[in-house]
């Protein structure tokens, strides 16, 4: 029984933190505050390479402006080729428009927010069906004269 709670709570981590859906995004389109990723080019993640790490290929964070040299973002996360994601904090990081090969922006995934909430259902039912409606306020010994002796 244990193993099966251990694989849905697994699914659950896995499900929320996978309820975005990322949408191409025109230079036009960008707004301030908007979450985006942003694809590099081969030649801009090298050159990037000494302020973002290493064979970057994509950054994800808010949208801060735009200029002539290119984009500004506000870092959470980077991506390297090979799908390892690292966590920042926030630090502000300038993508020159030629390193940019595409821009897209988060959306709440709805079909997997749903399938999240009916897991998430699931295993509350599971949970309280293995082990009760728990302490209802009532005890056990309640008041009364103490067993006799033998």
């Amino acid at each position: 029984m244990r193993g099966s709670h251990s694989a849905i709570l697994v699914a659950v981590m896995f499900l929320a933190t996978e309820c975005y859906n990322y949408e191409p995004l025109r230079r036009s389109q960008l707004a301030p505050s908007t979450y985006v990723a942003v694809t590099l080019t081969e030649s801009g993640s090298e050159e990037l390479a000494q302020y973002i790490g290493p064979s970057i290929l994509v950054v994800r964070g808010r949208f801060l402006s735009a200029s002539d040299r290119g984009l500004t973002v506000s870092v959470a996360a980077v991506e390297n080729r090979r799908g390892n994601s690292f966590e920042w904090k926030g630090e502000s990081v300038e993508i020159p428009g030629e390193f940019v090969r595409a821009i897209e922006e988060r959306h709440p995934a709805n079909g997997k927010t749903v399938l999240l909430a009916g897991v998430s259902l699931v295993g509350f039912f599971a949970a309280y069906a293995a082990f009760g409606p728990g302490a209802n306020g009532a005890t056990a010994g309640g008041v009364g004269n103490p067993p006799a002796p033998r």
